[in-house]
């Protein structure tokens, strides 16, 4: 059956033929495969992606045109829009016998589809903390909802955890690259490391000083959801201004996941990572200087409504940031960039609200949700 696929900018829309029931082994249409491989999270700057075959018949290959080519490895490539950077095909390229396959980004589908029930767990083992499903298991093992399995979706097996680098200071700077006078970073202060696949993009963030507490901002929908009804409808707004997106006693930055259309379409997978970053503790890795968004490296921006604006990798495609003339100090941070030492949830940094997903009602797959959110409750708060 024909299923419409889009991006955020609509550039990619097109008509494709999905293969709900591939003989891949990746279960039927009521089963969300998410891989955690390395490639993955920082080709795209997400904790997991999924993709859905395209059937393999007579009709031509998809329509590439407007969407920008990363060449993964000798047998694969990844497909994002160059206007808005959301990740649509993943190609497999085989031999001359097996031909070229595609996969489509499953955020992409513009319907609903069939809806989950369970999850299936690619890879996990590389999370080296089994990321935010609990931690990780032998292959085979029964894991939540799913099982792990150590293939990608590429076919590259991804078995041994490579996430052990990187609490970044100082001297991991470019010893090549001019400093920042006005703007040094003692040694001394911990910092921790975020680069996509490419390393096109590469900064570093530090820890929450008292400069983080300068900044303002509305309420994250992931503590106060925009929709509820409230005595006081302008509560959303923060007039007491909590500086919520300290954690701990001001020891972490907070973490949640959006369901949104928007960063569905943006990304071109059906959840997203964030966390909640004060502007003056992002710091560019070639100098030191902080953030500024028009001078990093190969990122690209994408006004994706007024005042709102999306980054991502103008080279291999990753989610970068999401910022708003709104709250221009507090800048949402993919997670799958980070480079954590101690896993992909970045626990000494990060405090993580799995409570609720943002914008959860939006999501067009409310079985993943159930899903996610069963899968939370098993693990326990973060």
């Amino acid at each position: 059956m024909a299923t419409r696929i889009t991006c955020l900018c609509n550039r990619a829309s097109q008509t494709v033929a999905l293969d709900w029931l591939p003989a891949s082994g990746m279960g039927g249409p009521s089963v969300l495969p998410f891989c955690h491989c390395d490639v993955c999270r920082r080709t795209t700057g997400l904790l997991c992606t999924s993709y859905i075959p395209l059937r393999q018949g007579k009709q031509s290959g998809p329509n590439l045109n407007g969407l920008v080519e990363y060449i993964e490895s000798t047998t694969s490539s990844r497909w994002f829009c160059g206007t808005c950077g959301a990740h649509v095909f993943l190609q497999l390229k085989g031999n001359e016998e097996q031909g070229t396959k595609f996969m489509a980004a499953r955020g992409t589908i513009e319907d609903s589809g069939p809806q989950t029930e369970s999850i299936l767990h690619l890879c996990l083992a590389t999370t080296v903390d089994g990321s935010i499903f609990g931690l990780a298991e032998p292959a085979g093992r029964v894991l939540q909802r799913g099982t792990e399995l150590n293939t990608c979706f590429t076919g590259a097996p991804r078995s041994a955890p490579a996430y052990t680098r990187t609490s970044w200071t100082s001297e991991h700077l470019s010893n090549d690259a001019p400093r920042d006078s006005s703007n040094p970073i003692p040694s001394s202060i911990k910092t921790l490391a975020a680069s996509c696949q490419c390393e096109g993009v590469k900064l570093f963030i530090t820890t929450p000083n008292q400069a983080s507490r300068s900044a303002t901002s509305p309420w994250t929908d992931v503590l106060v959801p925009y929709h509820s009804s409230t005595p006081h409808p302008d509560a959303a707004a923060n007039p007491n201004d909590v500086k919520w997106w300290l954690c701990d006693n001001g020891t972490k930055y907070l973490a949640g996941l959006c369901a949104c259309n928007s960063c569905r379409l943006a990304s071109g997978f059906p959840i997203q990572s964030w966390t909640f970053i004060s502007r003056s503790n992002i710091f560019k890795t070639s100098d030191g200087s902080n953030l500024a968004y028009d001078d990093l490296g190969t990122l690209k921006q994408y006004k994706s409504s007024p005042g709102v604006f999306r980054e991502f990798c103008g080279v291999c495609g990753a989610t970068v940031f999401w910022h708003s003339d709104e709250r221009p100090g507090v800048v949402d941070v993919s997670v799958g960039l980070l480079r954590a030492e101690t896993g992909v949830r970045a626990e000494d940094w990060l405090h993580w609200e799995l409570g609720r997903i943002s914008f959860e009602e939006h999501a067009v797959d409310q079985g993943m949700i159930r899903c996610l959110k069963e899968d939370f409750g098993s693990v326990g708060p973060r």
